[in-house]
């Protein structure tokens, strides 16, 4: 078993890690002749670099040329828009908003990967657990001040344990027969009340425009660490039927989405 990422791991018997970028030509390297490979790297944030990060690791992980690849995608591919099905189902199109350069990245890799090997995508909504990214961390906090809501706007937001999208990744990579997209999420789903519920914060509902752009102020004044990015999926419900992945996978989460936010923001 191999493993590619700019950390190093502690030494295991059975793995052979590669502390490198995952723009670095020794990727190929590292990953060349894998029956599956599990591309999870991408950068959550938007910053200067996050497209060369994003499709050029993208790239260097299709160069390798693996049989069959797993790809951590993303719910943010669909949009938020206020036509959104509820719930999202693999068939309903993916509507990247043009503010949210992660989700159209994330899109675009599913189309590269697809075209260069078999290729698993999984859709996967919002992870939290105790391995949560830092950034991830501070944001979700802020749910106990505060419960953003574009006004007008169906809300409806899904979270998925760690370990639960973990053993989604696992299920793809053992079934070797089963390719395409499947969502990644619990079966329910909370709007915006829902969220406050759970976190003690009151619901503030702001015209979209308003929330967006006074989102993207906030970032720019480092008082907030996502921006307008981040507010454009408040601008319709999305949340995902994860039904295909039962049925082909074998896969469904272990705890709804209530629960994983309520244990999250407890920790």
């Amino acid at each position: 078993m191999r493993s590619v990422a700019r950390r190093p791991l502690p030494e295991h018997p059975k793995l052979r890690h590669t502390a490198v970028d995952l723009r670095d030509p020794a990727v190929r390297r590292a990953l060349a002749g894998c029956d599956v490979v599990v591309h999870l790297g991408f950068q959550l944030w938007r910053s200067r670099d996050a497209e060369g990060v994003n499709l050029g690791g993208t790239a260097n992980v299709i160069a390798a040329r693996p049989a069959r690849i797993v790809l951590a995608s993303s719910a943010a591919v669909y949009g938020g828009w206020p036509d959104n099905p509820l719930p999202l189902s693999e068939d309903d199109p993916a509507r990247p908003n043009k503010q949210c350069a992660y989700a159209e990245h994330k899109l675009d890799a599913e189309r590269r990967c697809a075209a260069a090997a078999p290729t698993v995508a999984l859709r996967i909504c919002a992870v939290l657990g105790p391995n949560a990214d830092p950034l991830v961390r501070k944001a979700s906090a802020g749910l106990r001040r505060a419960v953003p809501a574009a006004r007008g706007r169906q809300q409806a937001v899904q979270f998925v344990h760690e370990d639960d999208a973990a053993h989604a990744l696992l299920s793809a990579v053992k079934r070797a027969d089963v390719n395409g997209i499947y969502n990644v999420a619990p079966d329910d789903w909370l709007d915006e009340s829902g969220v406050a519920e759970v976190s003690g914060g009151r619901v503030v509902r702001l015209p979209f425009p308003v929330l967006l752009h006074g989102s993207e102020v906030a970032r720019r004044l480092h008082l907030l660490d996502m921006g307008a990015d981040r507010a454009v999926l408040l601008n319709g419900p999305l949340a995902l039927d994860p039904a295909r992945a039962g049925r082909h996978l074998g896969w469904t989460a272990s705890r709804g989405s209530a629960q994983v936010l309520g244990e999250f923001l407890a920790s």
